[in-house]
């Protein structure tokens, strides 16, 4: 039975792009579309080198098209993840296919250059605490019960305390691990308490939560310049941009947001009063379009805002992961120590016995 159940998993599996090659394979997608090549026939040039059922996913492909299925829906079926697939939605419907797929090329390369960063800095500080973890349950499991029968035999108030003192040090990766637990515990009853309630609401819990406000403020202002300023560099108005970003449903923050906008512009607000009026936005994201409306290049301006946001976005996920080995390392350090005092505390106990 789990046979069954398995194998159709892994069929799915072998006919998608593996995350590690997704950033590769939008360059080269990209790449191939802005040299004249057809969607199909860049798909039929790649699908070998980045799939592992090429065969399987190129026939999936063909029937995909034969149902008249789109580019985004195709990727969709590869593997690549929904939230990523706005831009393309937008390019496939006003044109620069190959543009979109590049700015989808950039954004999960920096995901995947941040987890492996993320990785690197975390990997050899975990590797050392289960270390230091199977030293104190060796610890507790032969070192203290000898030495609480040493102890006993003495008959000594301080070497009975320093036995209570090494018992409680031994527990300590115990406490931190279930501090850990708890910590993640809160973390998924926030996250599914969140994703339970409304769009709107959500975004404004989000806003009132102190690690997460400007994290949500940065990645909702870039990701709305950039959708906004592709479709008005594709010649839409701004009210037909607009109204594309708020009928689509491949992220829900940018929907609600530009339902919003929408809602301001169509009663007369100009598109800076409008996102003054937003306050999910970055504070200067009004004096970017301010300029570009009073110059005339709007959608240059707000794809310039979005690439200033994006590396500013990438320079504070690289300052956020210089904290994390520095904690670990601390962390690390007060187990170590925690480690020499119960060892110490019992021998220097009944230092008055020898």
């Amino acid at each position: 039975m789990l046979s069954k159940y398995l194998r159709p998993q892994t069929n799915v599996k072998d006919r998608q792009i593996p995350k590690i090659k997704q950033a590769q394979f939008m360059n080269r997608l990209s790449s191939l579309l802005a040299e004249g090549y057809t969607f199909y026939a860049s798909l039929t040039m790649l699908l070998p080198h980045h799939v592992k059922s090429s065969t399987e996913a190129q026939n999936q492909l063909s029937s995909q098209l034969k149902n008249g299925e789109g580019v985004t829906s195709i990727l969709l079926t590869l593997g690549i993840p929904r939230s990523y697939l706005l831009s393309v939605q937008m390019a496939e419907s006003h044109g620069k296919l190959h543009q979109a797929l590049l700015v989808l090329h950039t954004h999960i390369a920096m995901v995947d250059r941040a987890k492996a960063s993320l990785r690197k800095v975390v990997m050899y500080p975990i590797f050392l605490f289960l270390m230091l973890a199977g030293l104190f349950v060796a610890f507790r499991t032969y070192f203290l019960p000898n030495m609480k029968t040493l102890a006993s035999s003495r008959q000594s108030a301080t070497s009975t305390e320093s036995m209570n003192w090494t018992g409680l040090l031994l527990h300590l990766p115990d406490l931190l691990l279930g501090c850990c637990l708890v910590i993640l515990f809160i973390s998924l009853v926030f996250r599914w308490t969140v994703k339970r309630r409304p769009v709107s609401q959500q975004i404004k819990i989000l806003q009132r939560t102190p690690l997460l406000s400007n994290w949500i403020k940065l990645t909702l202002t870039r990701n709305f310049a950039q959708e906004l300023g592709t479709l008005l560099a594709s010649g839409l108005s701004l009210q037909l941009a607009l109204n594309s970003l708020r009928h689509q449903n491949y992220q829900p923050y940018i929907q609600n947001v530009a339902e919003n906008i929408y809602n301001s512009v169509s009663s007369g607000e100009s598109l800076k009063h409008a996102a003054m009026l937003t306050d999910i936005f970055k504070d200067d994201f009004s004096t970017y379009i301010s300029h570009g409306e009073v110059s005339g290049h709007l959608a240059r301006e707000l794809l310039i805002y979005s690439e200033l946001l994006n590396e500013h976005l990438e320079s504070s996920l690289t300052k956020c992961l210089a904290f994390v080995q520095p904690i670990l390392f601390g962390v690390l350090a007060i187990c170590i120590l925690a480690a020499y005092l119960s060892i110490l505390l019992p021998v220097y106990g009944m230092i008055d016995f020898i």
